[in-house]
């Protein structure tokens, strides 16, 4: 039983980890059962064996980028303040990494930007609200390290809309850079993150 078990699970993680690769040069709509099968080294039959269909990879996406995103603040996404940071430079800080891992991650992430768009059943969850709740509680905790620039009378709102910036920006402009209206800046990489976290700069230090 417990081989069966192990080799069930050791299954699921290549067809995970095919998903994953295959994601990189094509969309999920685009791809077919049988190509993510191939990718796994695996028969189509056993893809079904522990996937009802294509649809019900959709979570197995979202928990990719969750592990991703966990292991990235844990480790590159942690900030260390120096004695001479201000807001500016740590928010300049915190848009080029959250810039890097939007577009190291991309694949992943328009994959379930589309459907939570379009069935947002599948990508509802509690696990997923916790994620938004600490992503907000982490730009906070950073705030609260400048309260002699932070001017807005509700930390909690200016947290909450700040994560809200760095999600929306970062989902039209490193998700669908081809698209109007990111089109309309064409600035990218370093100098786009820069741009917005000066934005973002104007927005908290005004009372």
């Amino acid at each position: 039983k417990l081989w069966r078990e192990s080799t069930r699970g050791l299954t699921r993680n290549k067809i995970v980890a095919a998903l994953d690769e295959l994601l990189k040069d094509k969309p999920f709509d685009q791809l077919t059962v049988a190509e993510i099968a191939t990718k796994a080294g695996v028969a189509v039959g056993t893809v079904y064996q522990r996937f009802k269909n294509k649809e019900a990879l959709v979570p197995v996406v979202l928990e990719i980028y969750q592990k991703r995103m966990e292991e990235w603040q844990a480790g590159a996404a942690r900030i260390e303040l120096a004695s001479a940071d201000d807001l500016r430079s740590v928010l300049r800080k915190l848009f080029r990494q959250t810039w890097n891992i939007f577009r190291k991650e991309a694949h992943l992430l328009r994959a379930v930007h589309m459907h939570a768009r379009l069935k947002p059943e599948l990508t509802e969850g509690e696990d997923w609200q916790e994620y938004e709740k600490l992503s907000a509680a982490g730009i906070r905790a950073i705030l609260e390290q400048f309260p002699k620039e932070v001017k807005r009378p509700n930390l909690y709102r200016a947290a909450a809309f700040t994560a809200y910036f760095f999600n929306s920006i970062m989902i039209e402009k490193g998700l669908y850079a081809d698209e109007a209206p990111a089109t309309l800046f064409k600035p990218k990489g370093h100098v786009f993150a820069d741009e917005c976290a000066d934005m973002l700069y104007g927005y908290l230090t005004l009372n």
